[in-house]
């Protein structure tokens, strides 16, 4: 490669790290450029393919989430109309060979797993089932809300922009995360995480490089970095899960923060590699972190206005069976 075409990919480089728009790139190139980077991060940190014994050169949330993975696929076949007896003929080897390399630092779920596979054994054997696995739905808390109070809970949710400047005490926060991470995810793995921001130095840093949140930045009194942890997810099939999983804990954040008396608004993140490796460093976030989104919240102002947000008719959005010519 001459000089000048090393000057012009470093310059390249730059500008992508920036977040800015590469030069001389076509629209239909940029998008490719991008998700080749997209392409490489998912395959840098993603579980590796392979058969069991690749569990033996895997370690922290890698096996963690493959661990949990097995075992919630255990899990659930305990959870079927009808349970097969025998089941786990390939799920149980390899979580067995999984568990062998956990570290007791590493494995969130280890003691679950264990008595999954003693509940396996069990069923498998005698025909006993274990109801810490599986227990029955009316044994279970019921809903507590009728129709109408759900309605009005949910539609009384609007995105606030405008916050009373008292600090929010960190266990209203904390709360609301807790009652978010009962999201569902695939195979219960918890691929989210949630950072919390409540110096206000610290939000100006971030939310300068927010252009959505000008007019309204200043007095942002807490702010969450919503990612998911790349590692968590495995193979080409599940490249795009964790935007799901990330989505869904966001908007469950969303209805904790409401629930709990606060406001809120979620803040997009789409932007360009370069712009969120340059977010990594400002949040000090772990590079084997996606960003899916930012979150504002703090008490409403007194007199706070939100916007009017007309919602889509039903029948632009619900289809109910085929398409009739």
């Amino acid at each position: 490669m001459s000089r000048s075409s090393r000057l012009r990919s470093l310059a390249t480089r730059l500008r992508l790290r920036r977040g800015s728009e590469p030069e001389g790139l076509s629209p239909w190139k940029d998008l490719q450029r991008e998700f080749q980077l997209d392409a490489e991060r998912y395959h840098r940190y993603a579980i590796p393919r392979g058969g069991n014994e690749r569990f033996d050169s895997m370690s922290g949330m890698q096996l963690d989430a493959a661990a949990t993975r097995l075992s919630h696929r255990l899990e659930k076949g305990f959870a079927l109309p009808d349970t097969r007896r025998p089941f786990g003929v390939r799920a149980a080897p390899a979580l067995t060979r999984a568990m062998a390399n956990l570290d007791a630092g590493d494995a969130l779920f280890a003691t679950e797993a264990k008595e999954v596979l003693e509940a396996l054994q069990r069923w498998n054997d005698h025909g006993v089932r274990d109801d810490r696995i599986s227990p029955r739905g009316d044994a279970l808390p019921g809903n507590p809300l009728d129709p109408e109070t759900l309605a009005t809970f949910l539609t009384s949710r609007h995105s606030v922009r405008d916050f009373d400047q008292r600090p929010v005490d960190r266990a209203l926060l904390e709360e609301a995360v807790r009652l978010a991470a009962y999201a569902p995810s695939v195979c219960n793995r918890q691929g989210y995480r949630a950072y919390l921001f409540d110096d206000r130095a610290d939000i100006a840093r971030i939310l300068s490089m927010h252009a959505g949140s000008r007019g309204f930045s200043a007095r942002v009194p807490a702010l969450f970095v919503v990612t998911f942890d790349i590692r968590a997810f495995e193979n080409s099939l599940e490249r795009n899960q964790g935007w799901i999983d990330g989505g869904l804990f966001s908007m469950m954040l969303l209805l904790s923060l409401h629930g709990l008396g606060l406001g809120a608004v979620p803040l997009n993140w789409s932007r360009r590699n370069g712009a969120t490796a340059r977010l990594r460093r400002v949040a000090a976030l772990p590079d084997h972190d996606n960003v899916v989104m930012l979150i504002a919240a703090g008490h409403p102002a007194e007199g706070y206005r939100v916007a009017r947000s007309t919602r889509r008719p039903l029948g632009q959005i619900l289809r109910i069976g085929m398409p009739s010519d």
